[in-house]
């Protein structure tokens, strides 16, 4: 049990930085007006990539006959779906966060308005982060070393 606390809080640091490099792309392709989906495409497979070869080298341990090579390919088979879906929530929960901002046409504070609206879209991402890091480790560590 203190073995895989140890292994997930050390995947989680990793993924830590995944993700700062992750929130840093997204916040720069949404801001100059990429649409929040494939900027969430985009950053988080630039973020997986780095997760998986820094997992693999320093964490997990690939006990099996399948080649790590193989196993990256089926891990972006895996990402491709997650990334997918939580493109998607990210999508609908930033929409959720914008609706209910009041509908303003004056010009003093459309600024804050967009300010408000490049906010929301960052926080959807930060929303999805918790759940999607959580999956991603159960699914390494069974890929890396189980399958």
């Amino acid at each position: 049990m203190k073995k895989i606390i140890k292994q997930a809080l050390s995947f989680f640091l990793i993924s830590g930085v995944g993700w700062l490099m992750d929130i840093s792309l997204y916040t720069i392709l949404t801001y100059i007006g990429v649409h929040v989906i494939l900027s969430n495409i985009i950053s988080s497979s630039v973020a997986v990539t780095y997760v998986y070869i820094t997992s693999t080298k320093k964490l997990f341990k690939n006990e099996s006959r399948i080649n790590l090579k193989v196993k990256y390919i089926m891990y972006i088979a895996y990402q491709i779906c997650m990334i997918l879906i939580s493109s998607y929530c990210v999508y609908l929960i930033s929409n959720c966060l914008i609706q209910m901002l009041p509908n303003v046409n004056i010009s003093s504070i459309k600024g804050i308005i967009n300010l408000i609206v490049e906010y929301a879209k960052l926080s959807a991402k930060i929303l999805v982060t918790p759940f999607t890091m959580v999956i991603n480790f159960i699914f390494m560590k069974f890929l890396i070393e189980r399958v």
